[in-house]
Order: C-alpha cells, then structure tokens, then sequence
C-alpha cells in the first residue's frame, strides 16, 4: 500500500540491553549509550515503514523529557515531535485521524507484570490502570488514543511481556520482542538484530495494514486509576465527576473518551 502515513511513539524501557533505571535517565549510567540504541531502533521502524510505502512518517519521542531521541541521527525521511505540550494525548501528542497506523517501538509491560523488567504503568505512582475492567499497559492506553482518532496499531517492540498481552489485547499484530525479562535481569537480542527484525515486522505490518481495526472499548468508558499510595485517590476524588472506589482507586465515568483522556492527564 502506497502513500501511508504513519505515526511512530518510541518508549525506552523496551529497548534491547536496557535493564536498569540509571539506563533510562539524562545524566545516570549508560544513558547516552542507550538513547543511542533508542534512536537506531526508531530508524528502524522508519525504514521498515519507507519499505511499506509510507510517504509522510512523525516519531513521537515519547519517553521522561521527551527529548531523548537524537535528530541529526533520526532517519531525514521522518519528522520528530520532542518534549511535552502538557495535552492529554502525551505519548501520543501529534497524532489525528490523518495516520493510516500506528507503531510503538521500545514499550514495556504494565505494573505488576511478572518477569518483564523496568514494568510500570505512566508512572511509579500508579499501580493499575483499567477501562471497563481491563487493565491495560501504557501500550494499551495508548492504542485507545490511538483508536479515538480512528488509527490501529499495527506493530509493538519491547520486551516478550509486552508483545505478548500486546497480541492478547490488541489481536493479531505484528510484534518484535527485543529482549526477554529474567527476573531483574533481561536476556536480550544483539542490537543489530533487534533493528533488522524491527525493520522486517514494520515492512510486514504495513504491507497488510488494512487487515487492523482501531482499539475501542464500547462506551460508556469507565476508568479507573489505583494508585500506590492513598493520598493520590484522596485527590483524584474531587475532579468534576469522579468517585473514590476504594482507598487507593478513584474512578471517572464518561460517554466520551476524550474526556477520559483529560481526567487520567490531570489526575494520574
């Protein structure tokens, strides 16, 4: 399929060789190294996405500052969206109804997942994360964005938790695990082979791109933030239409998701 566009939010958890946090922040250990790799893989996922057909392709650099991707490194072809707008769509600011698909390079599992590394939910201050019951990764949350706008995911990259529930929740997508969780431990692909099998399920899931629907839940949406420490939910309770659930857990009802979307951004 000719003339896609297509959008492209790249995490750094799930980025093969990253384990620990330090890996993860500006200025801690490995960090340059490891936004380095980053920035491979989202090249990647862009010359898989050129392979496909697509002619306009935005990266959301979508991990902490927002600014971790290197541009004079990104692939020319692409445009890169850095930093935080402060606007609900966050790790997937810039996306519209414009996109063909979505792809999500270097994502992680949910908070609470068993041998997935560095796994938590938008942040270390929230435990779970739910819509009509099901829990969902950030992956997910993003895929609902995603799907607001009426664009399917059509590829993940991470670690196997991820791809795996990714398979689950979201049917039958393209998925590259880069690494795999052992413990706090990963055992992971070499880099160069990790971005050739990017590269090869990017160029695969485009070239059948008709095949994904949009992530929708059927409204009314109903949302619900547990968080680790109960003075999170005390707050959360008192924006407009929201309910306490229980000690750690406020819930938000609407027929809207955008206006879902705003709650999680102000509260979570």
């Amino acid at each position: 399929m000719n003339n896609l566009k297509v959008f492209i939010s790249v995490d750094m958890e799930g980025i093969t060789g990253v384990t620990k946090w330090t890996e993860t922040n500006v200025g801690q250990h490995d960090y340059e190294y490891y936004r380095t790799l980053m920035t491979q893989e989202a090249n990647a996922a862009i010359e898989g996405a050129i392979a496909a057909g697509a002619t306009e392709i935005v990266v959301r650099d979508a991990h902490d500052s927002g600014c971790n991707l290197i541009p004079d490194k990104l692939h020319r072809y692409a445009k890169l969206i850095r930093s935080w707008s402060d606007g609900p769509l966050s790790m997937m600011e810039g996306i519209d109804r414009g996109f063909d698909a979505a792809l999500l390079i270097g994502y992680h599992a949910k908070a609470n997942t068993p041998n997935a590394v560095l796994k938590h939910t938008m942040s270390l201050c929230i435990s779970d994360l739910r819509v009509n019951g099901v829990s969902l990764s950030e992956g997910a949350w993003n895929a609902l964005i995603a799907g607001y706008y009426g664009v399917p995911i059509a590829f993940v990259s991470g670690d196997e938790a991820v791809c795996d529930y990714s398979r689950e929740l979201l049917g039958d997508i393209e998925t590259v695990a880069v690494k795999e969780g052992l413990g706090v431990a990963t055992l992971n692909l070499h880099p160069s082979v990790a971005q050739e099998q990017i590269r090869q399920g990017v160029t695969k899931a485009l070239s059948q791109v008709d095949k994904y629907k949009p992530f929708t839940f059927a409204p009314e949406y109903f949302l619900e933030i547990t968080f680790t420490q109960e003075d999170r939910a005390a707050r959360g309770q008192w924006y407009p239409g929201a309910e306490r659930v229980d000690a750690n857990t406020v819930g938000f009802r609407s027929s809207d998701f955008f206006e879902c979307m705003r709650f999680f951004h102000l509260v979570g």
